[in-house]
């Protein structure tokens, strides 16, 4: 494969792999570690909130990624990562546990990764021809999913066995590993590519005024750039109805492993694991499946798998669950990798930060609402009831979005294959 021979690639890809494993290793442990010393699953679901809040802002965020160098941002953000995990590790092993302390700081950490996203995304470009992008697209969205296969199988089988805070350590220090990485990467960065991040040296010498005034342009101008696209905007509804309720499948998953499955910590990683092996697969094969499918069928074919989700409640069985789960992950590998790919077509360089970090704005700002409400919820309808409406919620969601790519034409770009007119 020869994008595996690209230097600049596979660097960057490292870093962000090893990141991942640590990340998805403390997310697994901190949610387990919180169900385990409250017993309450609403206390998970206001971490998740904590967690989901700086989606809220993640509009501004992107324009960082256009306005700054994108590799020193990603080594910013990933020692700033480093330092407030290792607070959170200090407090809560050397004073007391606390509820709000952890919220806070995991609100700060999510901070940090809700600016390295839209960042590394605008940035992958820069390593590869564009040519590669949907298998570079696939690669990440596999590597996300490797990294959460990897985390759940150790937590299956450790989270209950070592001290927790093992996975902190391990987390910070793959965060410091990443930016050292990225560091590394500028002696293989082709040179030309490291000029596209950078703004012209006339903005230092912009009166602070004007500045903050050209800062909320470009803000404007990324959600100008979404509502340009129909097809991107055509996917809100959808994905609103669809990540307002997912939620509940993410945050207290904890609590549906102890109470309903009776499975504990074991339970609470299998089910992860069948999310992120379905995801992994789902990522996989987007990049085979773009040889023979445009996106438009490839969404289409993601979204229908996402619709079985409403299945879970309907069997509390873990080995079911865990299959469901999986069907699910493989329409959010196939749909991930596709919709980024689909905005690096559709989005010129230059506003392409501002564009990833709008959308995940308007798509993730519903997050916070959802994980709000299932957080009341589960102590009205209790924990079943949030699933049952969660999961009927996220189908139609699902549907609506297969329905979208469906009749809304994409436009047709360069001599590309990838998108195609609908008449």
């Amino acid at each position: 494969m020869g994008i595996l021979a690209n230097k600049a690639f596979m660097r960057f890809y490292t870093g962000f792999i090893i990141s991942e494993i640590g990340t998805k290793m403390f997310y697994l442990s901190i949610f387990w570690f919180v169900q385990e010393k409250t017993q309450e699953p609403s206390y998970t679901a206001w971490l998740g909130l904590a967690i989901t809040i700086p989606q809220l802002f993640m509009f501004i965020f992107g324009v960082f990624a256009d306005r700054y160098n994108r590799r020193k941002i990603m080594i910013i953000t990933d020692i700033c990562s480093a330092l407030i995990l290792l607070m959170i590790t200090t407090y809560t092993y050397v004073i007391e546990f606390s509820i709000l302390f952890i919220a806070v700081m995991f609100s700060l950490l999510n901070i940090c990764n809700n600016i390295f996203f839209p960042t590394s995304r605008a940035f992958m470009p820069s390593t590869l021809p564009e040519e590669k992008l949907v298998l570079g697209n696939s690669l990440f969205a596999t590597g996300t999913q490797i990294s959460t296969i990897i985390a759940s199988t150790i937590g299956a089988f450790l989270l209950s066995k070592v001290n927790i805070y093992l996975f902190f350590i391990f987390n910070t220090i793959t965060f410091l590993f990443s930016a050292f990485n990225l560091f590394l990467l500028r002696f293989v960065l082709p040179k030309e590519s490291v000029n596209e991040t950078v703004q012209p040296k006339n903005r230092k010498k912009e009166k602070e005024l004007f500045a903050v005034k050209q800062f909320i342009n470009d803000v404007v101008d990324g959600f100008r750039v979404i509502k340009s696209s129909k097809i991107l905007l055509f996917m809100i509804p959808g994905v609103f109805l669809t990540n307002i309720f997912f939620v509940t499948f993410i945050y207290l998953t904890p609590g549906w492993s102890q109470k309903i499955l009776h499975s504990g910590p074991e339970g609470y990683s299998l089910l992860e694991l069948g999310l992120g092996i379905g995801t992994f697969i789902g990522a996989f094969a987007s990049g085979w499946f773009s040889k023979y499918i445009n996106i438009k069928r490839g969404q289409i074919l993601a979204f229908l798998f996402q619709s079985t989700i409403v299945l879970f409640p309907v069997f509390p069985i873990l080995i079911v669950n865990v299959f469901i789960l999986f069907l699910y992950g493989i329409g959010s590998g196939l749909a991930n990798a596709y919709t980024m790919t689909l905005i690096q077509h559709i989005i010129p360089d230059h506003q392409r930060g501002r564009a990833f970090g709008t959308l995940m704005s308007i798509m993730g700002g519903v997050v916070p609402i959802g994980t709000f409400i299932c957080g009341l919820l589960v102590n009205y309808i209790g924990l079943v009831g949030v699933f049952w409406m969660s999961g009927i919620v996220c189908s139609i969601g699902a549907l609506i979005l297969a329905l979208t790519f469906k009749f809304i034409p994409i436009k047709e770009q360069d001599n590309k294959n990838l998108l195609t007119q609908v008449e």
